[in-house]
């Protein structure tokens, strides 16, 4: 546990510092567009390359390019890993370069597509059409750096690939607040905003760049056009049942921004839930996800099936214990958070502010489930049983579309947010039945030990809530705005720490002590 523990905390650490700055970015852009056909317009057009990303760099190219450069770092050693990073990075110049042509080419289409009629009759309709165009070579970028970073975690180097998407915000945050200051007119602002993007884009390669020139790679145009090398051939193999797997996932996604767009503000109100509730996803999931990806095609590559499943086992208690009270205090805490984050500018009104704190609660018991789904999935990808993933994504298609299509109707886009907590609920589910990752454990410690996590979970959302009662109203002030904000979730992360203390959960046991390190180190201590 020590060796994923440390793995995840350095990401970890990485990731919370883009999130935080993430969440900045978000607050600036609420204080650009606020929440209405405009910001749907802006969500819109990103969701093209987004979706694309999704399908080809984060989720299915990531799963299947870090257990192949593994085992031929493992195998043939440095030096044939970093060649076969230049014949991937040259050829998704040349694949990914043609998709992006075509999202040009089709941006008018592509937005009818996502669109609902009532988002489409919008004057707004022509911003988005001109920001896919603007906006499609961030796929590409995306692409680069998602390899890059996988380069990079392979060599054991996690903590700035992980600090890689804060150079994007820290782009956004900073620009975001030039382009406030200089340009007056709300609809004005787009293009400036989707500009930043590329340039955030393309910095969050770069700054990748430097550790793998230390590590020892040299840029070279290698493309692999004909797509069959054995690398290549076993990439692909591992790809395209996951790409067909995220394929129904993503047409999920694009139904229900359809149905989002039935209602102005209704995907920007997603937009900035799913942003907050994306903090504890990044922080937990995605970090663990990376510690497992790598840890677990590492045990892979010497066929150590045993110590793999002890990893995922280990990672699925880390990912419960550190979710479970994220999403406790996002339940009882969504509109303090929202008006705290989201209520600058003339843009964003209280009325806003509400409606997206609603909406964080209704997405919040989907953080558990997300975080777990994270953590799970990559371990399928370096054992190579690819299609147990595509199975369960597709279940969970399935089970966020019925879902989205019925409680819409009574609930508008907050039945959409609960829809993302059913399907990944279904997803865990069908992937926990196939990993035996608590085979060989007495199942009463595995339970206790959720049992002390659902306690200590509780006990956080009861502080929280009691500490959010004993604070003024206030007047709308920014002062009170963020002691109504920050003050509850300190309270509830105390007593969560304490219970966790207290009822000795091995989890938060393991924080603690991390923490204790720093701490002594921080002092001029040595470490052990």
């Amino acid at each position: 546990m020590t060796r994923l523990f440390r793995a995840a905390g350095l990401v970890s650490v990485a990731t919370l510092v883009s999130r935080v700055l993430g969440l900045l970015r978000d607050s600036v852009r609420a204080a650009l567009f606020g929440s209405g056909w405009l910001s749907d317009a802006l969500d819109v057009a990103f969701k093209v390359p987004n979706l694309f990303r999704d399908l080809f760099a984060e989720g299915a190219f990531s799963g299947a390019f870090v257990p192949t450069i593994m085992r031929v770092h493992e195998r043939e050693g440095r030096e044939a890993a970093l060649a076969l990073l230049n014949r991937v990075l040259s050829t998704m110049l040349v694949y990914v370069g043609a998709i992006c042509v075509l999202l040009i080419a089709f941006a008018p289409a592509i937005v009818r597509v996502l669109a609902a009629p009532a988002f489409v009759g919008q004057p707004e309709f022509a911003d988005a059409v001109r920001l896919v165009r603007v906006l499609a070579p961030f796929l590409l970028l995306i692409c680069l750096a998602v390899a890059a970073m996988g380069a990079l975690n392979v060599l054991g180097r996690f903590f700035v690939p992980a600090l890689a998407p804060a150079a994007q915000n820290l782009v956004l945050v900073l620009g975001g607040l030039v382009v406030y200051k200089a340009v007056l007119d709300a609809p004005a602002r787009a293009m400036p905003w989707a500009l930043l993007l590329l340039a955030g884009g393309a910095l969050q390669f770069l700054i990748q760049v430097p550790p793998l020139l230390r590590a020892g790679w040299r840029p070279r145009f290698l493309p692999d056009l004909r797509l069959r090398t054995e690398e290549t051939r076993q990439m692909l193999r591992r790809m395209l049942p996951v790409v067909l797997g995220l394929a129904a996932t993503n047409v999920c996604i694009l139904i229900n921004t359809r149905l989002a767009t039935a209602y102005e503000g209704g995907t920007s109100y997603l937009y900035y839930a799913f942003r907050l509730v994306h903090l504890p996803v990044g922080l937990v999931g995605v970090a663990v996800g990376t510690a497992v990806l790598a840890e677990a095609s590492r045990r892979a590559a010497v066929h150590d099936d045993e110590g793999a499943r002890e990893t995922l086992a280990e990672a699925l208690l880390l990912c419960v214990a550190f979710a479970a009270p994220a999403a406790a205090g996002l339940l009882v805490l969504g509109e303090p958070i929202a008006d705290m984050l989201f209520r600058w500018g003339r843009e964003m009104t209280p009325g806003r502010t509400a409606e997206i704190g609603l909406t964080i609660r209704w997405f919040a018991p989907a953080v558990v489930f997300y975080c777990a789904v994270k953590a799970v999935v990559p371990f399928f990808h370096a054992q190579g049983r690819v299609r147990i993933p595509v199975f369960a994504s597709l279940a969970a298609v399935v089970a966020n579309l019925a879902c989205a299509l019925l409680a819409h109707r009574w609930l508008r886009w907050n039945g959409l947010a609960l829809a993302v907590g059913v399907g990944q609920l279904g997803n865990l589910a069908i992937l926990l039945g196939f990993t035996g990752a608590l085979h060989g454990w007495p199942r009463g410690e595995a339970l206790v030990r959720l049992g002390k996590i659902a306690l200590a979970s509780g006990i956080c959302a009861a502080a929280a809530a009691a500490t959010l009662l004993l604070l003024p109203a206030g007047d709308g002030g920014a002062l009170p705005r963020l002691l109504r904000g920050l003050v509850p979730v300190a309270a509830g992360g105390t007593a969560y720490l304490a219970a966790g203390k207290l009822l000795r959960c091995p989890e938060i046991e393991s924080l603690l002590r991390a923490a204790g390190r720093a701490l002594r180190l921080d002092k001029g201590g040595k470490s052990a």
